[in-house]
């Protein structure tokens, strides 16, 4: 089994990630952790695909101990539709599980807005596991 998870530089992404790294743990499974640059250059951070990498690695390093499962970071910036690349990149990857972090929004947000991580929770082929950010 691999694990992949769906990371932003945000709290959701953070709170998704340090999930992962669990799961991946508890089960002796590989983590792949995915990420669009093209999703991130519109932050008021002005994230890059460099920045987010280097973000990343580091997040890693603060959660992962001796002995965890392999890692691999995956970062595209294709220019399309961000719930299509990341989705693209697990399947890629042979992943059996993803795991994600969602905004808490209200029932107005979610009839007017859509979200990327509302998408790939309905088109993904495999299991979601689904997070939010600690209030």
């Amino acid at each position: 089994m691999t694990i992949c998870v769906a990371y932003g530089p945000t709290p959701e992404g953070a709170a998704a990630l340090d999930l992962a790294v669990r799961e991946s743990r508890l089960r002796g499974a590989p983590l792949v952790a995915v990420a669009t640059a093209r999703q991130e250059k519109f932050d008021a951070d002005g994230h890059d695909g460099g920045a987010l990498r280097t973000e990343l690695e580091s997040q890693l390093g603060d959660l992962r101990t001796d002995g965890d499962p392999d890692v691999r970071i995956e970062i595209v910036d294709d220019g399309g539709d961000p719930a299509e690349a990341i989705l693209d990149l697990v399947v890629g990857a042979g992943g059996e599980m993803l795991v994600v972090g969602v905004k808490r929004r209200s029932p107005v947000g979610k009839l007017l807005t859509g979200s990327t991580a509302q998408r790939i929770i309905l088109e993904s082929p495999i299991p979601v596991l689904v997070t939010h950010a600690g209030r």
